[in-house]
């Protein structure tokens, strides 16, 4: 269960709903990614886009891998991200009570959001295809600046995704503590967040930012000497020179023995110390990937 701590909600956003990976291959991410011990449930598809996903569920949050299907569509910009980044995070989805009373306290906190869409996804289930369905609050790219792309994401048929038979994963992993990426104008970074998730919310570490969720989640945007320093040879070369960009994520798991026991049946490569397990980029389709004990 997330814990959530003294930070307040501010615009709405309570928690990491799920980390977007960007991929380019739907099939070879699902193998990779069933090979890192997760259980990818069946696909979706998104009704009005043309692009699909791997929802790989936890109890309280979930990793999202996102690809195009039909690219004769609206793809979300996915298109775009993967020809600029390659593949990786592309960004986030916080989560949030109500996206209507979201967007309207953006409004009245002098944001200027975009209009509040209301979506859905083919769930591909054996059975029959069911179809949840989401709000969605999207601000603009001026308010957002360090995380590449953002949605306020409010579920509005979690039952149909979120079953208990698809939060038991090999690896042990229970959840999503945290993102990591590197950005350059600490300044301008900073007023954005600010504007975003609340004074509150964010703090000066060093050379970069800490930002934190009521649910005590929490996003750590590193100058590109302290990203390299934390992760090393185990992140992939900055995307066509970017200078801002996310790359890693921290997950939890519940049992950090049976994760790295996982890891070796399956014949991943990891770095390991006595309280965390680090897989590189190049075995995640693109993500530097920690694991902690929750």
């Amino acid at each position: 269960m997330l814990n959530f701590g003294v930070n307040k909600m501010y615009n709405g956003i309570k928690s990491i709903d799920h980390p977007v990976v960007a991929v380019s291959d739907m099939e070879a991410s699902r193998k990779v990614y069933e090979k890192l011990g997760f259980l990818v449930p069946p696909r979706g598809s998104h009704v009005e886009w043309g692009t699909g996903n791997w929802c790989i569920m936890f109890e309280d949050d979930y990793l999202e891998l996102r690809g195009i299907l039909d690219p004769e569509r609206y793809t979300i910009n996915l298109d775009s991200v993967l020809e600029q980044f390659g593949e990786g995070l592309m960004g986030v989805a916080f989560g949030t009570d109500s996206a209507e009373e979201n967007h309207n306290e953006m409004v009245k906190n002098g944001l200027n959001p975009k209009e509040l869409k209301y979506l859905g996804r083919n769930f591909e289930l054996p059975e029959g295809w069911v179809q949840p369905r989401f709000a969605l609050c999207f601000p603009n790219d001026e308010d957002i600046t360090g995380l590449m792309h953002v949605v306020l994401c409010q579920h509005l048929t979690p039952e149909l995704i979120r079953k208990p038979e698809y939060l038991i994963h090999p690896n042990r992993v229970v959840g999503v503590d945290s993102m990591w990426g590197v950005i350059e104008d600490i300044d301008q970074v900073e007023s954005a967040q600010q504007r975003l998730l609340g004074k509150e919310a964010v703090q000066r570490v060093g050379e970069g930012l800490l930002l934190t969720t009521p649910s005590d989640q929490t996003i750590h945007l590193l100058s590109k000497d302290e990203y390299e320093k934390r992760f090393g040879d185990l992140s992939k070369p900055a995307p066509n020179g970017e200078k801002t960009y996310l790359g890693a994520i921290t997950l939890k798991v519940d049992d950090l023995t049976k994760t790295k026991q996982c890891l070796e049946n399956n014949n991943i490569p990891f770095e390991h110390s006595d309280d965390e397990i680090q897989v590189a980029a190049d075995f995640t389709c693109g993500v530097v990937m920690t694991f902690i004990e929750s």
